[in-house]
């Protein structure tokens, strides 16, 4: 008779399932009920050539203002059921200057501000960085920097020299990766649109032909927007990469059209014909992709503020699955921060609560976000939630918060030791909008140097990654605003 029970309770269960699930279910500007379902997609599949470029030698071009990643009407998150008491549930963080003579938990092991970059101040600077011990490259929105001494120096090349001019020309949104275990970099950049076609271009290289070649030299594909989808743009990028696949994300037609390509490490390091897989549209807004992964990609949107809707695809399946995750909820205003010369720094973030950073350790996915002031954050803070990806539960909220000035802008990879390490803009009260990096538990961001301005929209995103030649130490790109207009990215090395 117990037996009998358990039978017919579990076919309840199984009913009660279906008849809640929305196979429909991706539009999160209206979100239903709680949704207990996972849902599935099969990836598509396309194939795309090589092409070779080497020695630098196209003429120059004039690369145009990034006036991508705007929306004509701006995404406001829904709020939903009360989860949690809306409250910080970790010590406040603290900025601290950086000095190797003190006694920090953070170690700067080289540091360095690139004096040359091309461009620099003409938009926004958004770095990305790779590197293999003594080569390290950083990338701006137009500029790439090359380094042979590991960070000591830097040498500015023009990206429009290196690469034709396809398409409209070099656009923005640069993002580097250095994969150990295929000796390849690999760099992301986007190209402007004309006659209704724009494309990323992603470009390959071992370390000793990016050495001999000053980085000059590359074996690269192009993917473009009408392979992906019927109508739109390709822009706004991430990038990430696991043992089988490199995993990158664009939209297409605005930031509520996600979409994740993922392509063999092992046909890019052989230069040859590449064979691609990619998702639908998704509704993760903008958001970035889950790095330091090794069998998987995760990414994730917002269904409301205390919902989210967390995507997969691993790397033994043919399909793309998203689900709801419950979490604790967060504050939902607009989101502003008066920086010291006057200047709201987060003008243009004030609505923008998308996923900026993400990562994995230990079978748990982190990301993290902006959010708003409210009683009990006195200011803009960063939110983070670990999520478990077997069981899709909420492991740990945390926040990145003061009492006395914003944050904002968090990007972050973990080293070997599951340590976060972290990047993220700070700025209000007596700062001006600013950069530092950290390590989760710490509480304190370290600064190399303050900037003397703030403008109405600090960028998009600056960049850590775990190193390529120490995974327990991680590399950032980062960058201050001066008094004179200019910009000054920097390199940092670190360790904890």
């Amino acid at each position: 008779m117990k037996n009998l029970t358990k039978y017919i309770l579990g076919i309840l269960a199984v009913l009660t399932l279906l008849v809640n699930c929305d196979p429909g279910k991706t539009d999160p500007v209206d979100p239903p009920a709680d949704d207990p379902c996972e849902y599935k997609e099969p990836l598509k599949r396309g194939t795309v050539e090589p092409r070779t470029v080497r020695g630098g030698d196209f003429p120059p071009f004039e690369p145009v203002y990034d006036t991508l990643n705007k929306e004509t009407k701006p995404y406001y998150v829904p709020n939903g059921p009360v989860r949690g008491n809306l409250a910080p549930l970790n010590p406040e963080f603290k900025v601290e200057k950086q000095d190797d003579g003190a006694s920090q938990a953070v170690s700067f092991e080289e540091y360095d501000e690139i004096g040359d970059a091309i461009n620099v101040s003409a938009v926004l600077p958004e770095p990305s960085v790779a590197e293999n011990g003594q080569t390290v490259m950083t990338t701006g929105n137009t500029w790439m920097s090359l380094s042979l001494d590991g960070g000591q120096t830097f040498t500015s090349v023009n990206p429009t020299t290196i690469f034709p001019n396809d398409y409209g020309g070099l656009c923005c949104d640069q993002v580097l990766q250095y994969v150990p275990e295929f000796d390849i970099f690999v760099w992301l950049l986007q190209y402007w649109t004309s006659g209704g076609q724009n494309a990323i271009r992603i470009a390959v290289q071992d370390t000793q032909d990016v050495r001999d070649s000053n980085g000059t030299a590359w074996t690269y594909w192009d993917f473009t927007n009408d392979a992906l989808a019927d109508s739109g743009t390709l822009d706004y990028n991430d990038m990430s990469f696991g043992n089988q696949f490199l995993y990158w994300t664009s939209s297409i037609g605005g930031g509520a059209n996600r979409y994740v390509i993922r392509v063999p490490l092992q046909e890019l390091a052989a230069g040859g014909t590449v064979n691609y897989q990619y998702t639908g549209a998704t509704t993760a807004f903008w958001s970035h992709v889950s790095q330091n992964g090794s069998n998987a990609v995760f990414w994730a949107g917002h269904q409301n503020n205390s919902t989210m809707l967390v995507y997969s695809m691993r790397d033994n399946e043919n399909f793309y699955s998203w689900r709801e995750v419950n979490i604790n909820s967060w504050p939902n205003g607009t989101m502003s921060s008066i920086a010291a010369d006057g200047n709201d720094w987060l003008n243009d973030a004030s609505w923008k609560t998308y996923v900026r950073a993400a990562a994995v350790r230990e079978g748990n996915v982190i990301f993290a976000w902006n959010a708003s002031d409210n009683g009990n954050f006195p200011n803009t803070h960063v939110q983070i939630a670990e999520i478990n990806t077997s069981s899709w539960n909420l492991v740990n909220q945390m926040q990145i918060w003061n009492p006395d000035f914003a944050f904002a802008y968090p990007y972050f990879e973990t080293n070997r030791k599951g340590q976060i390490g972290i990047i993220t803009a700070f700025g209000g009260d007596v700062y001006d909008a600013s950069s530092g990096v950290g390590v989760w538990g710490d509480f304190v961001i370290y600064y190399p140097r303050l900037s003397s301005r703030s403008y109405m929209n600090y960028g998009h995103y600056h960049t850590t990654r775990r190193s390529g030649t120490n995974a327990d130490e991680w590399v950032s790109a980062g960058f201050t605003y001066e008094t004179d207009s200019s910009v000054t990215p920097y390199y940092v090395r670190y360790s904890h």
